[in-house]
């Protein structure tokens, strides 16, 4: 059982220093990870994101080190993707029947599918702080990592979809990743 209280009141001491820029973010996240920027045209469908200001989209990341992604994803996100590995072999996807310029976009969803490569888009809507972000290739660490990265500035500014609420299941995730990953020591 988690202690929340306790989680609150180290939360409450250091909020302080849980801000982080957009900047820190993608420096922690490119050595943390090991992550390269790419363009987002590469992503044809990010235009359609319902999630995302496709406009305020200020980089995009990506990891491919086979060392980094083999301690990133869970085993059930593991069994997924060797099914995605089987699916793939038995329905090969075939570059007769793809534009040309859809090729790399297919084989960037394809190693996303396979757990070879986890692509980070963050948005930011003044330039300073990230905004929202979306995970794609499906890896929870990553997603609560960038969760207790990014939380505090929205928390901040007021900007977050809930607030700083002992009795809120989104503010209690947060507690958990900040201290999953010694943010609040």
């Amino acid at each position: 059982m988690v202690d929340y209280k306790n989680l609150y009141k180290k939360y409450l001491n250091r909020k302080h220093k849980l801000t982080f820029t957009k900047d820190q973010v993608v420096e922690r996240v490119k050595r943390k990870y090991e992550a390269t920027e790419f363009q987002k045209e590469e992503l044809l469908d990010l235009v359609n994101d319902d999630q995302l200001d496709y406009n305020k989209i200020t980089l995009c990341l990506s990891i491919s080190n086979a060392n980094v992604l083999s301690k990133v994803f869970t085993e059930e996100e593991k069994a997924d993707q060797q099914e995605q590995v089987i699916d793939n072999i038995k329905f090969p996807l075939s570059s007769k029947k793809i534009k040309k310029d859809e090729y790399s976009y297919n084989q960037i969803l394809i190693a996303e599918q396979e757990g070879k490569r986890i692509n980070i888009i963050l948005e930011s809507k003044d330039n300073k702080y990230i905004s929202e972000f979306l995970v794609r290739g499906n890896s929870m660490l990553i997603n609560r990592y960038l969760n207790a990265m990014i939380v505090g500035s929205l928390l901040e500014q007021g900007t977050a979809e809930y607030e700083a609420d002992l009795n809120d299941d989104y503010f209690q995730f947060y507690l958990e990743n900040l201290d999953m990953f010694g943010l609040l020591k």
